[in-house]
Parts: C-alpha cells; sequence; structure tokens
C-alpha cells in the first residue's frame, strides 16, 4: 500500500450505500450505474443473477424505482454492519437494509452481502447477495437484471 493511508473497509462500503440509495431514491440510474461494475453476479433466495451489461444493471435499477413508488417508500436506510479488507483493492462488507413509509417500516430488514473492488482507482461494487424471499417485490426487481431477461434481439 506504500505511503498512500488507507480508507477505512466500512466507510468505502458506506459511500457506496449513500450514492445508490439516493440515486434510487430519486430515479438516477446515472449516479448509480457509477457505483456498479459490469459484469457482476448477484443472487437473491431465488437464485443467482447474471448482470452482464448496464442495460442488464439498467432494466432492475428501473423496476426497483417502479416498486418502490408502489409500496409508497419515503426512506431507505442502509447501514454498514461489517466491512473488511480482503486485499487492497477488495472489500466484502455486509449492510443491513429497511425500507420505511413516512416513518413505518414496510418490511423487516433484511442483511446484504457485497463484494467491493477497486477498478482503476475507484471503488465499485462488484457482487452482492440479498437475504430477500423469491416473491419479494424487490427481489423480482434485482431479478430483472438477468441476462435471460433480455428483450429477444431477432
Amino acid at each position: 500500500m506504500g505511503q498512500e493511508a488507507q480508507i477505512a473497509a466500512s466507510d468505502i462500503a458506506q459511500a457506496l450505500l449513500e450514492v445508490t440509495g439516493n440515486a434510487l431514491m430519486t430515479g438516477d440510474f446515472e449516479a448509480f450505474k457509477s457505483a456498479f461494475h459490469v459484469p457482476q453476479k448477484m443472487a437473491t433466495l431465488a437464485g443467482p443473477i447474471h448482470m452482464e451489461t448496464v442495460e442488464d444493471m439498467e432494466r432492475a435499477f428501473r423496476e426497483m424505482c417502479q416498486h418502490f413508488k408502489v409500496i409508497g417508500l419515503t426512506e431507505m436506510i442502509r447501514t454498514c454492519v461489517a466491512a473488511e479488507y480482503k486485499s487492497p483493492a477488495l472489500v466484502e462488507s455486509t449492510h443491513v437494509a429497511e425500507l420505511l413509509r413516512n416513518g413505518k417500516r414496510l418490511n423487516e430488514p433484511y442483511p446484504v452481502f457485497s463484494t467491493l473492488q477497486k477498478i482503476d482507482g475507484v471503488w465499485k461494487v462488484t457482487g452482492s447477495e440479498y437475504a430477500l424471499d423469491p416473491m419479494n417485490g424487490q427481489a423480482l426487481a434485482l431479478k430483472k437484471a438477468d441476462a435471460s431477461h433480455r428483450p429477444n434481439e431477432n
């Protein structure tokens, strides 16, 4: 690591949570995509999600924003509860997410495990595992990132 000071792993994770959370609340896909590396693998309790392109990611982003609108989401609280460097350019983190409408919980808080990598000098999410029931609206929205959900190109 040389002379460069190392940022706390939890600060890196929390900063990415802030960027992505604000982007989801405001519908800002450009800000959202700046925090992710493509391709990547995600997962929910329904199984793996293979996100291969930015278009795959945008499809899930739009579905999540729509889901949050439908459920009346007014606040998203995501807090890093653990983060650890695995190498100078790799952090593994866990955060807990809670969705609220006017101060009332819309769900039980759920954990998310993420892999964060420093790519070309920028920290990015390169994979996530969401402890979401397969029929949860957010899990269904995330599933739209899977390459199998691409429109036919014929």
